[in-house]
Parts: C-alpha cells; sequence; structure tokens
C-alpha cells in the first residue's frame, strides 16, 4: 500500500509531480510491481487527482480520511483487505530499490510471529549530526531499541561500526498493523516526528533488516533533479526496464 496525501506542507501536490514527464506516484506503482511481491498494489489517497494518476499507472485506489501518519492511512484500507502482510511503501521515493521490498515481504511471510520490520543501511558520521537523516539503535539480534533525529548512539568512545541511517520503508503483519493504529500518537512519536515510536512505545517488537540499497526521498521541489538523475541512473543500470506504462 502507498499512501499518497495531497496537502504535503513542504510540497503540496507531490504525489503528482513530474518526473521526467510522469507523476511521481506512477514510479513508486512501478518500482512496486517490479518487486513482484505484491498480490494488490493500493494507492490509499485523500485526492481524486492522485487517485486518477494511480489508476492510469495501474493500481487499485481507495479513498482515505483524516490520518496522522501514512502508516495510519495505510491501515485505513488494509481492515478491508484480508491479507497477511502489508508492505507500508513511501510514496515520495520513486527510485526505491525494488530489492528492499523483496526483503521485507519474504521476511515477514517467514516469521510470522514478527509484527513489523523495516530496514537501515549504514551511515556516515556527518548523518550524526543530520536531523533529516534518521538514526536506528538495535540489539544483538537485530530488533529496533530506538530511532531518533538525534545522534544515536553518541559517540562519546571511539567505534568501529558506523551509525545506523534508517530506510523508511515499513512491512507489517496485518493484524499487528491494526493494533499499532488503533492506540493514538505516542508521547515519543509526536516529539521527533517519527511514527514507528509508536510501536516501541508500547513494547511491539520492529525488525531492523540490511537495506540492499538507499533511495532519493522527495521532501520539497528542490528534491526534484535530484530524484530525475537517480530515475536516469536506474534506467541505464537497467535498460530492459519494465512494462509499466511510465516506460511506454
Amino acid at each position: 500500500m502507498i499512501p499518497a496525501r495531497y496537502a504535503s506542507t513542504r510540497f503540496p501536490g507531490k504525489p503528482l509531480a513530474p518526473l521526467l514527464g510522469v507523476p511521481m506516484i506512477a514510479h513508486v506503482v512501478a518500482r512496486v510491481r517490479e518487486a513482484g511481491v505484491a498480490d494488490e498494489i493500493v494507492v490509499a489517497t485523500d485526492d481524486e487527482r492522485i487517485a486518477a494518476a494511480a489508476r492510469q499507472a495501474g493500481a487499485a485506489t481507495a479513498m482515505t480520511g483524516e490520518a496522522p501518519s501514512g502508516t495510519d492511512r495505510v491501515a485505513q484500507v488494509a481492515r478491508d483487505h484480508e491479507t497477511a502482510v502489508v508492505l507500508n511503501v513511501q510514496g515520495d521515493e520513486p527510485a526505491l530499490p525494488p530489492e528492499n521490498l523483496r526483503t521485507l515481504a519474504e521476511f515477514l511471510v517467514t516469521h510470522p510471529h514478527i509484527p513489523m520490520a523495516t530496514l537501515a543501511l549504514p551511515g556516515r558520521e556527518s548523518d550524526l549530526s543530520d536531523p533529516n537523516t534518521v538514526k536506528v539503535v538495535c540489539d544483538c539480534s537485530g530488533r529496533a531499541l530506538y530511532f531518533s533525529r538525534a545522534p544515536i548512539p553518541y559517540p562519546r568512545n571511539p567505534s568501529a561500526n558506523p551509525p545506523m541511517r534508517h530506510v523508511g520503508l515499513y512491512g507489517f503483519q496485518r493484524s499487528a498493523l491494526l493494533q499499532l493504529t488503533s492506540w493514538p500518537p505516542a508521547e515519543l512519536e509526536r516529539v521527533e516526528g517519527l511514527e514507528q515510536l509508536r510501536a516501541l512505545w508500547h513494547g511491539m517488537a520492529i525488525q531492523v533488516l540490511p537495506a540492499s540499497g538507499d533511495s532519493v526521498a522527495v521532501d520539497v521541489p528542490e528534491d526534484v533533479p535530484r530524484a530525475e538523475a537517480a530515475l536516469r541512473a536506474r534506467t541505464t543500470a537497467h535498460p530492459r526496464g519494465s512494462s509499466s506504462k511510465e516506460d511506454r
């Protein structure tokens, strides 16, 4: 499921922004299709213009109401879908690696006792001080201890291990998703602006898996050229591409 709202504070109408002449939401739908793990691709949105673009890209659509987070928007739709696993794919990452979706889906299908999973990559030292880069600290079994925009772990003593940089893609057992969104936003979630902290606040385990690669998030209009460059590079690396509408 791909949550996509129109009224982004920093970039209104972002899912419809043209990237290489194609609406961003169509690129995201194409990446999900390429992963080959979804029985159904659904764009959950509050705007008919986004829904129309999603249908043109070959996705199903569902209209949603107000939601405090993308996860809550996805849950509004998941209530009506009898599926074991739900992937929450960010609608503003048009060049996300399909391998990341496969990693999440395969893990959750083979580990039905794990309620929730996400991804991370080794970060850089500069990521520690960047509040726009979310860091994650895990225990010895790969379960998340905490996510933060602050420098975690604080480098008081030298370490050979770089900080882990969170990749904002989520997978849920459907029952866990509905349980998570039955709880109101948590205080830590509000303070950090990170929806995954609601799960940790209530003691829900989050498995953190190694990502295959990173994506380019489009947060503001100035990010569009970087996203288009990533899409061009991706086309060069995969010249055959897919048979999605965006390639025709």
